[in-house]
């Protein structure tokens, strides 16, 4: 699985912009993809990051839902689903509990970045298994 951590402009409901902060999928498949949304999801609240490397570095079950998207650790596998229909089988996804943990590292990383000057043209890749 790959992902790009890049800078995005967006523009609020004035003319006010700013740079957003983006995890989204290289391949654009579907497990990639709400793996995405979910780490945009977590992200939302600042405290769930540290939390979330917390309990992916143990070896007990455990899970942490964002807004949208649950999360269940369960042994060395994370299961990741849409919390207003988690039985529907396109709004799940898959990843080992070591890639997610790589992920989030590597995403934190990224989050305490300064800003560059050619944030536009500046990504970072990342793979996992």
């Amino acid at each position: 699985m790959k992902f790009k951590f890049c800078y995005e402009k967006i523009f609020k409901k004035t003319i006010h912009e700013e740079i957003d902060l983006i995890c989204v999928s290289i391949n654009e498949t579907q497990n990639e993809d709400i793996i995405s949304c979910y780490i945009i999801d977590i992200s939302v609240f600042e405290s769930n990051l540290n939390e979330i490397c917390r309990e992916l570095e143990k070896t007990e079950d455990s899970g942490l839902d964002g807004q949208v998207w649950g999360g269940d650790f369960i042994e060395d596998r994370v299961y990741i689903y849409w919390l207003f229909d988690p039985d529907n089988e396109e709004g799940k996804a898959e990843i080992s509990r070591k890639g997610m943990l790589k992920l989030m590292k590597k995403w934190i990383e990224f989050r305490k970045k300064k800003i560059p000057e050619n944030y536009e043209e500046y990504e970072e890749i990342i793979e996992v298994d």
